[in-house]
């Protein structure tokens, strides 16, 4: 593992001598006092009715077009248009079709909006990204600048009338629960809107920074979220107006930070019966905790909503990975993602459409620092130089910080409605970014959550593959996917749900009638699919579900995603991981009949570092820094950090007197290298042979040296190295994974450098 840390703070004078440079003026505020423009990858097309609108269809197909919207029952659509369009062109085209009413650009309005006077306002692209838009802070990084429309909308939202005032910053009436390592209660830029706190770890009422300087953590966070804005002082944070409970949780041990689950669950008790309204939990790890997880479910019962980062080891939390509290999927909790520049979400980020609810920018973030100081831009690449703090330690705090905001304007909004606002006012991604298709909602619109009007608000609770049993994608199957729908807000009426297969997936059921839904109802329906054969070894399918009720004036897109990817005894397959696709983890499964004296095999070659998980009946959960959690055995993996073996791709994994049914194998890319091609295979073979995997294509007597496991029993552990060493290694990650972690790259270990670029 690699250790990282965020570079050198800014002292408030340091400050002072850069505000000539940074106090935001006529360049920030020409986003609002520009004329009309539009957005050139978008067209708006109405139809002269609503046949003509549905029988455009395979034209739109043809020229490359996505409907993203669609209103007036669908006569009026909102149409995505390819990368390389031709905009006019286009345009021409369709509004000659005689069908078609007209064809315009979707214009873009801009009213006026409020902007703080803090000095270093100008490099909060999360908040706002200006005109021309800010720099990525690491030099000569073309291409990877800010993009217009990728911040929250902060101004805007500020601003509720549109008079170039900001009377819309929060109210000291909204607590919100920020539960960290500890906080620089003096900070001017925050002192004033810390209200009274704990200290769950000294059990006193001073949850202060340590003169150690390691918990710095908290006044991080605490910047993000809730950093007074428009005084003249460094930054602003997303609500200007608020009581911030600060609970500390962290402690020094080793030289490391811990936060242990027992000091959390003090801190969740805390804030449920001292007022909290609204938690900041911007920490997780791998192992569930029953404990923690009734705490929450009691913060839900008490009204309280739950924001927490989904975590920094890029990968999707729908499957293969674990993460907790992100991961345990109660309605008051929102799950958040961070994103970058340009609107798509961080190289870094875990994600995962269902349960992930937002994105929020958590790259490079200006922030307050523990000492009055801050975390800037400032000499981002050279030594003592700081490219600010990224993490989705971040992103969870904007979003408490939207969602103390939409609380001070409407006070009775209950935590459904919170959720429910966050995510109906989150936009997909500008300039083609992926928020939208990694996660729920997509990245956060301060302004949209605040003004949208009661709606329903309509989300993927669960879902299931009725199949043969093995709950995967089988190359030439017929079978149901079983989707679970949850309404957050408003009733709805005459709910219709329609399933959007990729490329190779055939979907044999049409729409779906949900009825009639209250808030926070459920409703359970299925869909028929084929699966085409399998022309490539790994692929991660997006389903799109689109959703619509109350006579189509309400719509939505769920995304969710399944692998295909199946793994045939004795037949090698070759793929590929590439960590800038957020492609971390490939899973694989293989049907294993076995007969007496036999033993299952698992081997792989790469030219990096891969682990190998095996798991019977179901896929593993994986985290990178710390491995299989110890209630996810049995698992069969290889790790070379924890066994001592040579650490690159060449894995074997057996296993002894295997059962009859599905086995998962789960590829990891634990060395996160980019482009990382690998081969793998499965394959029984007598247990008595000679060498394990001898008589495999891919492994042969040249791998045994990195075998992790040994040959181990069907029901788990065992085997050389030895089951104590396996027992001692299972008992580590037990003392470790009922610790949370912070989420940001900030003097504290990472399974890798948080990347200064978005990738």
């Amino acid at each position: 593992m690699k250790a990282c840390t965020a570079g050198a703070a800014v002292t408030a004078a340091a400050v002072v001598g850069l505000s000539a440079l940074l106090t935001p003026g006529a360049a920030i505020a020409a986003r609002y006092a520009e004329p009309v423009l539009y957005d050139p990858t978008e067209l708006i097309v109405q139809y002269r009715s609503a046949p003509a609108a549905a029988s455009a269809k395979t034209r739109q197909l043809r020229l490359g077009l996505q409907v993203r919207r669609r209103l007036r029952d669908g006569r009026t659509q909102l149409l995505q248009l390819p990368a390389i369009a031709d905009f006019d062109a286009l345009r021409r085209e369709l509004a000659a079709d005689p069908d078609v009413a007209f064809a315009e650009p979707n214009y873009l309005r801009r009213s006026r909006a409020a902007f703080p006077d803090d000095p270093l306002f100008a490099d909060q692209w999360a908040l706002f990204v200006s005109d021309p838009p800010q720099s990525n802070f690491v030099p000569d990084s073309d291409g990877f600048d800010s993009v217009p429309g990728a911040d929250m909308n902060l101004p805007a939202a500020w601003d509720s009338d549109s008079d170039g005032t900001a009377d819309r910053i929060g109210s000291p009436a909204v607590v919100v629960a920020v539960i960290d390592d500890a906080f620089d209660l003096d900070h001017p830029d925050l002192a004033a809107n810390f209200g009274a706190g704990r200290d769950l770890v000294d059990d006193d009422d001073d949850p202060r920074a340590d003169a150690e300087g390691l918990l710095d953590h908290g006044t991080l966070v605490a910047g993000s979220l809730g950093a007074i804005g428009d005084n003249g002082e460094g930054i602003a944070g997303v609500a200007w107006s608020l009581t911030m409970m600060p609970l500390r949780i962290g402690e020094i041990r080793d030289g490391e930070v811990r936060l242990s689950d027992a000091a959390i669950l003090d801190a969740y008790e805390y804030a449920r019966t001292n007022g909290a309204q609204i938690v900041n939990a911007s920490y997780g790890g791998p192992s569930f905790s029953q404990a923690e997880r009734a705490a929450i479910e009691a913060l839900g019962e008490a009204g309280i909503l739950f924001v927490t980062s989904a975590g920094n080891f890029n990968s999707n939390l729908d499957y293969s990975a674990a993460a907790y509290p992100a991961n345990y999927g109660l309605p008051n909790i929102v799950a958040v993602a961070a994103s970058n520049r340009q609107d798509n979400v961080a190289s870094f980020s875990q994600y995962g459409p269902v349960s992930t609810d937002v994105a929020a920018p958590g790259l490079q973030i200006v922030t307050t620092y523990v000492g009055g100081g801050y975390i800037t831009g400032a000499g981002c690449g050279d030594e003592g130089g700081s490219c600010g703090v990224s993490g989705t330690s971040f992103s969870a705090p904007h979003v408490a910080g939207i969602a103390a905001l939409i609380k001070s304007v409407h006070p009775d909004a209950d935590y459904r409605e919170l959720r429910a606002r966050l995510i109906e006012g989150a936009e997909d991604g500008a300039a083609g970014g992926d928020v939208g298709e990694l996660t729920a909602g997509g990245r956060v619109d301060a302004a949209r959550s605040l003004a949208l009007t009661p709606q329903p608000s309509l989300l993927i609770r669960s879902l299931r593959l009725v199949d043969d049993g093995n709950q995967r994608l089988d190359p030439g199957e017929t079978l149901d996917i079983e989707v679970e729908i949850i309404n957050l807000w408003q009733a709805t009426s005459d709910t219709q749900a329609t399933l959007v297969a990729p490329q190779g997936i055939t979907v044999r059921s049409g729409p779906q009638d949900l009825g009639s839904l209250v808030q926070g109802a459920t409703a359970t329906t299925r869909f028929t699919i084929d699966v085409g054969p399998l022309t490539e070894a790994y692929r991660d399918l997006d389903f799109i579900l689109e959703l619509e009720a109350d006579g189509g004036s309400y719509r939505a897109q769920r995304h969710f995603r399944r692998e295909l990817a199946e793994l045939t005894p004795g037949t090698p397959v070759t793929a590929t991981l590439s960590t800038g696709l957020h492609d971390e983890f490939h899973t694989y499964h293989v049907d294993v009949a076995p007969t007496a004296g036999t033993r299952f095999v698992v081997c792989s070659k790469a030219g990096a570092d891969i682990d190998l998980l095996v798991k019977y009946a179901g896929p593993p959960q994986y985290d990178i820094d710390l491995g299989a959690p110890p209630e996810d055995e049995p698992t069969f993996f290889t790790d070379a950090d924890a066994v001592g073996g040579a650490e690159d791709g060449n894995e074997v994994v057996p296993i002894g007197s295997p059962r009859t049914g599905t086995y998962y194998v789960t590829v990891v890319n634990y060395a996160l290298t980019d482009m990382l091609s690998y081969q793998l295979e499965a394959f029984l073979e007598p247990a008595g042979a000679a060498a394990v995997g001898a008589s495999g294509t891919i492994c042969g007597t040249a791998a045994q040296e990195n075998v992790r496991g040994g040959d181990a029993g069907g029901d788990g552990g065992g085997g050389a190295p030895g089951a104590a060493t396996l027992i001692g290694l299972l008992a580590l990650r037990a003392l470790r994974g009922y610790q949370r972690r912070r989420h940001a790259c900030a003097k504290v270990r990472c399974s890798t450098p948080l990347p200064p670029l978005s990738t």
